[in-house]
């Protein structure tokens, strides 16, 4: 469960079945189509190994998107930059994963290029999309299907098909996510081929590890992971940190 050995499975089933694209290859006339996306929330680490696999062993291209302002890691420190510049260089897109207070749809696209352009300030590269951190606790969000002068909104109408309560029969786009470590719209293993012709799938690499876990397993090895950073950050700035501390 959430292993990379499960996730390679998950890849090379979509690939059989469906051509894995860039979001900026999709138009109103593409007929079939995989999308998928990573939204990276608490480890930047992780990020890089799942990319790393999808590179040199799976061969495709995803979309990784970053919290600008995130309180478990700094997209802007040197480690992190340095880690970031290093996933786009195996070919992948970055785009910025907003976490947008409850603001008009006007202040949201502000705040979106912003963003986009303290990002492109650090990283050195353009970043042409965004996508919504957590869009449930807005679904106006979704509903809008927000455009930004000519950024690419990951949850765009040629991207996802936006309903409320029950789901529809026919959907546009098939959107499955792992969020909470949990296949809440189904399992990508369990797709329906015949049916499904156009797919986003969004994977959080938080969630995956080489051994995989359940989700309390998971998460204690995350907390471990980032413990053994904060620690080695601690060592690194001072000299005079307690060293029985670091152990």
């Amino acid at each position: 469960m959430f292993s990379y050995s499960e996730f390679k499975n998950i890849i090379n089933l979509i690939k059989i079945n469906l051509p894995i694209i860039d979001f900026a290859d999709v138009t109103s006339r593409t007929k079939s189509f995989c999308v998928v996306r990573h939204d990276i929330e608490f480890s930047v680490d992780r990020a890089l190994e799942m990319a790393r696999i999808e590179a040199d062993e799976l061969g495709i291209s995803s979309t990784y998107t970053v919290q600008l302002r995130n309180n478990t890691y700094n997209a802007l420190s040197e480690k992190n930059i340095k880690t970031v510049r290093e996933i786009q260089k195996l070919g992948h897109r970055i785009g910025l994963h907003q976490n947008p207070p409850n603001l008009s749809a006007a202040k949201i696209t502000e705040n979106i290029l912003k963003d986009i352009g303290v990002l492109e300030h650090y990283y050195d590269f353009k970043i042409d999309r965004f996508a919504f951190h957590r869009p449930n606790l807005n679904p106006e969000l979704l509903a809008w299907y927000v455009k930004v002068d000519d950024l690419i909104n990951c949850n765009g109408k040629l991207f996802f098909h936006y309903f409320k309560k029950e789901k529809p029969e026919k959907l546009d786009v098939t959107y499955l996510s792992d969020s909470n470590h949990l296949w809440k719209f189904g399992h990508p293993l369990e797709i329906n081929f015949d049916v499904v012709k156009k797919l986003h799938v969004l994977m959080h690499p938080y969630s995956w590890s080489h051994l995989g876990y359940r989700n309390y397993g998971n998460f204690v090895s995350l907390i471990r992971e980032r413990n053994e950073e904060l620690l080695y950050s601690m060592d690194s700035e001072t000299s005079t940190f307690p060293q029985e501390l670091l152990k």
